[in-house]
């Protein structure tokens, strides 16, 4: 095979609708794979803002500028200095009755972040975070790590597969 054509094959993920497609396929592993699906919660993250329940958590923190008028912005309204991070848990993505576990970055830990910030800059800390949660639809891009073993019903695996999570995004609901 020619070094352009695995270059290509790389770059392009299969889209799986039907997670049967899994089973029996002559997928290899580290192939990209894109799929949609519910997310069942293995564990949650506490958002330290405003206490809810997520899977995944994306963080963003502004201090107050140091540097007033140097940014173009007052002292309380600056973006001079933006701090982000996320934290993430392996959760279950689930279509159909079938089932497939998500392996994720855990990335830092947001409350621990969010208290040192607050120790630092007190009360001129502006901080938001966004997440998904157990329940919700998403999209995930990621490589495949391993195929559930075709063999005796007595010795199936939990999951069709175990997919290392490139990229996770919600889906928005159909109004």
């Amino acid at each position: 095979m020619s070094l352009w054509r695995r270059l290509f094959r790389r770059s392009r993920p299969l889209r799986v609708d039907d997670y049967g497609e899994l089973a029996g396929a002559t997928l290899r592993d580290e192939q990209l794979v894109e799929l949609t699906g519910e997310i069942e919660a293995l564990e949650s993250i506490v958002d330290p803002i405003a206490g809810g329940r997520f899977v995944v958590l994306e963080y963003g923190a502004w201090p107050q500028s140091t540097t007033p008028g140097i940014d173009g912005a007052s002292p309380t309204a600056s973006s001079a200095f933006q701090l982000t991070c996320h934290q993430a848990t392996d959760f279950v993505l689930v279509k159909g009755g079938k089932r497939l576990l998500i392996r994720v970055d855990r990335g830092r830990d947001v409350g621990e972040l969010h208290g040192e910030l607050i120790d630092r800059y007190g009360l001129s800390l502006r901080a938001e975070a966004h997440g998904i949660r157990g329940g919700d639809r998403v999209r995930v891009l990621g490589a495949i790590e391993r195929l559930a073993a075709v063999g005796s019903p007595m010795r199936g695996d939990p999951y069709l597969a175990v997919i290392a999570a490139q990229r996770i995004w919600p889906l928005v609901a159909d109004v």
